[in-house]
This record gives C-alpha cells, sequence and structure tokens, in this order.
C-alpha cells in the first residue's frame, strides 16, 4: 500500500521538472517516516494495533449467518457465498464458522458433521 501512494506522491515531482524535485522527496520522507511510525506504534500496543488494523469478524457461525456484521463489513451474501463455495462447502448450513480476517480474506472452517 505504501508503494501505491509513494508512486502516486511523487509522480508529479517526476514529470514537473527540476523545481518539484525537492517536494517529492519530502513527500517520499514524510510518507515512509510516517510508516515507520505507524509500524512501530501498532507492534509495541495492542490498542494501537487494534485501532489501526482492527480485528477478525465472524461473519457465519454453526451456519447462522451475521447479516449486521455482512452489512458494517460491506459485504455482499454472494461475496460470502463465493467464499464458502472454494472452502468445498456446499452450502451455509455446512459451515461452522467463517471469518473475515484483518487483510480482507475470508477463511471458512466446514462442519466437522455437516447437518
Amino acid at each position: 500500500m505504501l508503494l501505491l501512494i509513494l508512486s502516486n506522491a511523487v509522480q508529479n515531482s517526476m514529470n514537473g521538472g527540476d523545481n518539484s524535485l525537492v517536494g517529492g522527496l519530502i513527500s517520499a520522507v514524510t510518507l515512509i517516516g510516517l510508516n515507520h511510525l505507524v509500524g512501530a506504534a501498532t507492534s509495541s500496543s495492542k490498542a494501537i494495533e487494534m485501532f489501526v488494523e482492527g480485528r477478525p469478524q465472524v461473519l457465519v457461525h454453526n451456519g447462522r449467518v451475521y447479516g449486521d456484521v455482512l452489512r458494517r463489513s460491506q459485504l455482499t451474501r454472494n461475496e460470502l457465498d463465493a467464499a464458502i463455495r472454494s472452502a468445498g462447502c456446499t452450502a451455509v448450513d455446512n459451515v461452522h464458522l467463517a471469518i473475515l480476517e484483518n487483510n480482507g480474506s475470508i477463511t471458512v472452517l466446514p462442519r466437522s458433521h455437516p447437518s
């Protein structure tokens, strides 16, 4: 993510000639410094880590879909169903647990004895 933001920040200085080169360097150094500070803060404090990165959200438990969590997470039922199918489950009733991870992926744990 930092790489994308950096490229956007310094793009104008690369195209704008020598006058804007210093501005691009200042932007790059600032962004790298902020990234380092946030990384250090999140590694040293659980509270800051939870604020910055969030925590995993339970989407399905024992076949019950939590619609309010889906809405808050801005996921559609189709996206959830696709993740369930890719985990080898044929229906939501066969899911013991489906979790929306911090990185945006959905982890699906099938029931050991589907009902």
